[in-house]
């Protein structure tokens, strides 16, 4: 039998008869643009993240202080529907100015610890806007750079099957590069404006209320200055990661954005609670090295907390920047809705866990899948701490509802209205609910000293009880009655009390009626 070689063909002696270079077809500027971000809103986050990296090196070169801090200012029109983003750090050098701003897929920040190194993400407003343009000044520079993108040709040419040209003729023909005066231009900046934004769904690029919701999440602001955990959790972080706080200012606003996190927070509609304490951890990779670290603050766990609290949800950030949604690690809990009872976030430290492209997940790799499963210990908790809290918030809810049986039992025996019948009937059911009160008052979920207040509740509502059944008179509208009429009148009300659901109001009904005997 003959064997087979495989042939090897040497892509360098053949590479001419292939072609001169790669083709890089038009539609990449769709890919890395309207078609890489589920959300509108991505963009802000992109050119923040941008924005944040300038800034630590401008802090690094000396152009800006640790305590002076990075600034970027947001000024959005919604009537013109325009977006302007600026930031005060390095910017970006006239000699390099156009190649970077054109550069698909070529940033220098690759291998280094910057938040954006794929060289993408100032390009996502492309897909949002009329025109794009780009302006910076480097410190020493007199001149601004600016490059303007148009958008409306851009699309056009997109949808164009006629047009036969690569991504580099694309460009060529949509961008435009100049030089302005800036006198009153700060002496170091980028800034990106958005004109002509176009409507998407409920129009979030040009609502500051969202953009206020969305980036007080996702972006590397700091935490307000009156939640009382935020210096703790800074303290426990510190030397562990680098939290690079940038102040946010959105439409001229004297304040800056601030985390969402406050000491109290609403659990639910018409619910309100409130933060008792917080918890470190720390987690280790694969060769023993700190692979993440964050916190979980801890409250009362009422249930799925509200939405429009915007903290729900252990989160991932990488770089002080959230990774995916507030629903990321549903998958670690036993039952994924425990996940928005909880409030935490992890920093992950590794640098061989990253981001995927669109910043929605993590690439996955063995160094990712580690992570998880040190989180998974920290998911059962708060599991069981969801439930428990569940169990006990159950548990006081029966002895309340029994609570209220027995009480209304014992007026309606003080009433002295029903029949000896339906008093047995009445008497039965109390001790149903004394029994399950006092089952609750030992629950697993019961703490000591409020089993000593529930049972101390207890022996108060059971001598009133007794003292009640003790008391055999019939009220004084029923003594004058003959024996027929008096049963008669006994049985109507107990029916009036059987057929009632809600028996406060049945006994206020028969209080009328023996005022009218």
């Amino acid at each position: 039998m003959s064997s087979t070689r495989p042939v090897l063909i040497s892509i360098k002696s053949n590479w001419e008869s292939i072609a001169e270079r790669p083709i890089v077809g038009k539609d990449v500027l769709e890919l890395l643009s309207s078609s890489m971000y589920v959300n509108p809103l991505s963009i802000y986050r992109e050119y923040l993240q941008n924005a944040a990296d300038a800034i630590e090196e401008a802090v690094a070169l000396g152009l800006l202080s640790d305590r002076d801090g990075g600034r970027v200012d947001i000024q959005i029109d919604g009537d013109n529907r325009s977006v302007r983003i600026r930031d005060n750090g390095t910017g970006v050098p006239r000699s390099t100015f156009a190649k970077t701003l054109v550069a698909l897929g070529a940033s220098r920040k690759r291998g280094s610890k910057a938040r954006g190194f794929r060289g993408v993400g100032r390009l996502g407003g492309l897909g949002y806007c009329q025109e794009l343009i780009f302006r910076s000044r480097s410190d020493g520079e007199r001149e601004i750079n600016e490059m303007q993108w148009d958008c409306r040709r851009l699309k056009s040419i997109l949808r164009d099957p006629g047009f036969d040209g690569d991504v580099e003729d694309l460009i060529r023909d949509v961008v435009r590069v100049q030089r302005t005066a800036g006198p009153d231009a700060p002496n170091h900046f980028f800034e990106v404006e958005l004109r002509g934004i176009v409507r998407h769904g409920d129009d979030k690029l040009v609502n500051p209320s969202m953009v206020r919701d969305y980036l007080s999440q996702v972006s590397p602001v700091p935490f307000a200055p009156d939640f009382e955990f935020g210096k703790e959790i800074i303290a426990a972080l510190q030397g562990k990661t680098t939290l690079g706080s940038v102040l946010v200012y959105l439409n001229g606003e004297q304040s800056p954005l601030f985390r969402p996190h406050r000491n109290e927070f609403q659990a639910r509609k018409g619910v309100v609670d409130r933060f008792t304490g917080v918890r470190f951890y720390d987690i280790e990779g694969k060769d023993g090295t700190l692979a993440a670290t964050g916190w979980i603050l801890d409250h009362s766990y009422l249930g799925a907390i509200d939405t429009a609290s915007f903290i729900k949800g252990v989160r991932l950030r990488s770089g002080n920047m959230q990774v995916g949604e507030s629903d990321l690690l549903d998958h670690l809990f036993a039952e994924p809705r425990f996940n928005s009872w909880a409030v935490g976030e992890f920093h992950v430290l590794d640098e061989r866990i990253l981001p995927n492209g669109r910043r929605d997940h993590f690439e996955q790799n063995v160094h990712f899948m580690k992570l998880l499963d040190e989180l998974k210990p920290i998911a059962t908790d708060l599991t069981r701490r969801s439930r428990h809290s569940s169990l006990h918030r159950n548990a006081l809810r029966q002895f309340e509802s029994a609570g209220e049986r027995v009480v209304q039992n014992t007026s309606i025996i003080r009433q002295g209205v029903i029949g000896p019948r339906e008093r047995r009937r009445l008497e039965t059911e109390t001790q149903d609910n004394l029994k399950q009160m006092e089952r609750v008052a030992s629950h697993s979920s019961i703490g000591a000293t409020e089993e000593a207040e529930l049972s101390k509740r207890l022996r108060r509502i059971l001598a009133r009880w007794e003292k009640a059944l003790g008391s055999e008179s019939a009220h004084s509208a029923l003594k004058g009655l003959r024996s027929a009429e008096r049963r008669a009148v006994e049985r109507v009300f107990a029916l009036i009390y059987d057929c009632s659901s809600n028996r406060h109001g049945a006994k206020i009904l028969i209080d009328r009626m023996l005022a009218r005997l």
